[in-house]
């Protein structure tokens, strides 16, 4: 591979292809998160991190009659209610066509939601995984888990 192909995926954050696998997360209890990464390009990490988020999130629609049409208005809310950053592993290498793994440990608290998809509510908790490196970072993009 080039200097010019190395300096695109390094810019473009298409250095390596990030995966995250988690099994369902128990409040108060760890949990391992797995991370994997298949280097497109030879770089140096910075760090590899683990993102944790969860959003509620909530819909109501309101009808209204007004004596000549029916209207409905859909009423929209959201709000994150935990956002964290887990780092996973100091400064690193990775070389072209080498997968890596890293395993970050997750402990939520028992006084977070759960996951839960009600009628007017949602509470939905997601992972983003991450290669700290110079340029845009890889990651996994966001992937939704479970957690009771």
């Amino acid at each position: 591979m080039g200097f010019f192909s190395n300096l695109k995926n390094k810019m473009t954050g298409g250095a390596a292809d990030v995966r995250v696998n988690s099994t369902t997360v128990r409040r108060g209890q760890a949990t391992s998160i797995r991370i994997e990464a298949t280097a497109k390009a030879d770089a140096k990490l910075n760090s590899v991190y683990l993102l944790v988020q969860a959003v509620e999130s909530c819909e109501v629609k309101d009808s209204d009659w007004d004596g000549n049409k029916h209207t409905t208005e859909t009423v929209r809310g959201r709000k994150t209610s935990f956002d964290t950053k887990i780092n996973v592993a100091g400064p690193s290498e990775i070389k072209t066509g080498q997968t890596y793994t890293w395993e970050a440990r997750l402990e939520l608290p028992m006084n977070v939601n759960p996951s839960f998809d009600g009628k007017i509510i949602d509470h939905t908790w997601q992972v983003q995984a991450g290669l700290d490196m110079a340029g845009n970072d890889p990651d996994s993009g966001w992937v939704k888990i479970d957690v009771q």
